[in-house]
């Protein structure tokens, strides 16, 4: 079941995907799991259930943790079958699934999958878009340790300010300047396979609303899926939000979701 996600807050989305949020939860922060393809094993779980699979999701949190690992790789493999060309598919079609079939109690079939490819890869990216990248991202960043003013180089690349130039860390000796930083940062997700480079988003924030960047803090993922963005002052990020908990912006084409930072100490 899924409600218009327009009509949600981002803490009525949460509460009503919390089973979703707790099985990711499992998948990145226990089973380590890379955050960003969880989120379509999550989706594909949540698929399923939609096509008549009840209580999937409720019924694998049950599961030991070798069990879920084991379930989750078997996801990752028929993911992979759905999202190949045409003609890499004959050699899957006679996988089986031990795992997912002993949870449904019948065995799925990567044929019916195969015929309605089109429409099950719409459900799972849909899926991923509207609800995984607003309501896992605090998952997410607890995961990752998104906090610009501690040490940015564990995942995220040396930070670029309105000058031009390389900050450095921020002080993580100064209590009081840490919070203060992180109060005023702003933490953007980018849509897979649109990244946003530090440039553009530089050249974006600048152009629209003044020099107001004091650091930018990349993701270190070649994919390029998220950035931390630090504000000269709390007047500059509520004058981009504009009073919203999540906005999004358009960056030469490309969907940007922004929000404002929360520490993970701080959830």
């Amino acid at each position: 079941m899924a409600l218009p996600v327009e009509e949600l807050t981002l803490k009525q989305l949460q509460q009503f995907h919390n089973i979703d949020r707790m099985a990711y939860s499992r998948l990145v922060l226990t089973l380590r799991f890379d955050p960003f393809p969880s989120m379509k094993i999550v989706a594909f779980w949540n698929f399923l259930e939609r096509i008549g699979f009840k209580h999937f999701l409720h019924n694998l949190l049950h599961f030991s943790d070798p069990m879920i690992f084991s379930l989750a790789k078997e996801t990752l493999v028929c993911l992979e079958c759905l999202f190949c060309s045409p003609q890499e598919i004959f050699p899957w079609v006679h996988l089986d699934f031990p795992e997912m079939n002993k949870l449904v109690g019948q065995e799925i079939l990567l044929g019916f999958l195969f015929k309605k490819r089109e429409t099950v890869k719409g459900m799972i990216e849909d899926f991923v878009k509207d609800v995984c990248q607003v309501a896992f991202m605090d998952i997410v960043e607890g995961n990752l340790g998104c906090k610009p003013s501690s040490n940015p180089d564990s995942e995220l690349d040396s930070p670029t300010s309105d000058d031009g130039g390389d900050n450095g860390e921020l002080s993580t000796d100064d209590g009081k300047a840490r919070v203060d930083s992180e109060d005023r940062s702003l933490f953007m997700t980018f849509s897979r396979g649109h990244p946003v480079s530090n440039q553009e988003l530089h050249g974006f924030i600048v152009g629209k609303y003044g020099k107001c960047v004091e650091a930018i803090y990349m993701d270190k993922n070649p994919k390029r899926l998220f950035a931390c963005v630090v504000l000269r002052s709390h007047s500059d990020l509520s004058r981009i939000l504009g009073g919203q908990k999540l906005v999004k912006l358009f960056i030469n084409g490309k969907q940007v979701r922004v929000r404002r930072f929360v520490p993970k100490c701080r959830k």
